[in-house]
């Protein structure tokens, strides 16, 4: 077996969550190392639909609110670093973000999210729901069963899949190694710290940061914490390039830079499933034409299917162990809203026990109680 050698930190999960908080550690002079899965692993980071998101987040938790516009505020910046260690550019784009409602109830449902997001009496929160001849000055292609809608300045978009790379290329950048193809299969305390070990590699280091999507919960049980993750499917349409005529960012359908337009996303329990299915793209595809009739004229050319990584809640997990000091798990379903929070703050936790004050909320332990 060959060894790596010695590191300040093993990051665990080469996805969205991970090398953010890599690049953060590394960006600090840490010695960072980062254990890859392999191509059959479930990767909720390459299967997202690229929202930076903040209007309907944290409802019913102020922390996670609170959490979750800091980093919305915070990207700008983390696209510029991106770019300047990486040469990628993420097409972060903020502005009039929309969640269109097509009945009564839908209405109904998100006017409730807004009243409590409203009761957190956040600074800058904007978040408000307008009416359909409002939505319709707003976004003039809009269909006429279009009831209302919800609508937030802070929120955005950004290419997922290039912000995926941008990050793993600025981690490497700043100084941290990535392993790919390394699915790792044991975390053992040894010398003082803890030793990782995949199929054929192993590896030292006082601090191991679990971040390992829907594995999470297997590599983290031996050391205190409870099952805290569960699967939960999504599917995305993608159509043909047309000319850009999204004039808003929309939750439901989004243009990408390129000019193709994509339709999401379902919520399915259907576990460790991630095939796409007919009956699935078909309700994105009928809902789609609804929010925007002229959809009914493009081809898909593809779609996806992938698994989110959500808990119980909904809310984000950032706790150390209860039994092994040094060992942290980090997971969210928000891999690319929270991007920034991940490069700053949780890096900065980890590596200097700077605690933000959000985290009160985000201890595992709170699965346990329930």
């Amino acid at each position: 077996m060959e060894d790596l050698g010695i590191f300040d930190v093993i990051v665990i999960g080469g996805g969205l969550v991970g090398t953010a908080a890599a690049l953060g550690m590394a960006s600090d002079r840490a010695r960072v190392l980062i254990f890859d899965g392999d191509d059959g692993s479930f990767r909720a980071s390459r299967g997202n639909f690229g929202l930076v998101w903040a209007q309907s987040k944290g409802a019913n938790n102020r922390d996670y609110a609170t959490w979750t516009r800091r980093a919305v505020a915070d990207w700008p910046m983390l696209e510029q670093e991106v770019k300047a260690l990486s040469g990628v550019d993420t097409a972060h784009k903020m502005g009039n973000g929309v969640h269109i409602c097509l009945d009564e109830s839908e209405h109904l449902t998100r006017a409730r999210m807004v009243e409590k997001m409203a009761a957190h009496g956040l600074p800058h929160d904007d978040t408000r729901m307008i009416d359909a001849s409002e939505l319709r000055e707003m976004f003039p292609g809009v269909g006429p069963d279009a009831v209302s809608a919800s609508t937030s300045s802070l929120d955005g978009a950004c290419h997922s899949l290039a912000l995926y790379r941008g990050l793993a290329a600025s981690a490497q950048a700043a100084g941290a190694r990535l392993v790919s193809n390394a699915k790792v299969r044991a975390i053992k305390t040894e010398k003082g710290g803890y030793t990782v070990r995949t199929d054929t590699q192993s590896a030292h280091a006082d601090r191991i940061l679990i971040a390992a999507g829907l594995a999470t919960n297997e590599l983290a049980k031996p050391f205190g914490f409870p099952e805290m993750v569960h699967p939960q499917k999504g599917q995305i349409l993608v159509t043909e390039r047309v000319a850009q005529t999204l004039p808003v960012i929309s939750s439901q359908i989004r243009q990408t830079p390129e000019g193709t337009i994509l339709i999401g996303d379902t919520k399915e329990d259907t576990g460790l499933d991630d095939s796409s299915s007919t009956a699935g793209l078909h309700k994105l595809a009928q809902r789609a034409v609804r929010i925007m009739p002229a959809l009914a004229s493009v081809r898909i050319v593809r779609s996806w299917a992938a698994l989110r990584v959500l808990t119980a809640d909904g809310n984000p997990v950032y706790d150390e162990s209860p039994t092994h000091k040094g060992v942290y798990v980090a997971t969210t379903h928000s891999g690319v809203t929270l991007a920034p929070a991940h490069r700053g703050p949780l890096a900065q936790w980890i590596l200097n026990g700077q605690l933000p004050p959000e985290f009160q909320s985000f201890t595992a332990g709170r699965f346990t109680q329930q």
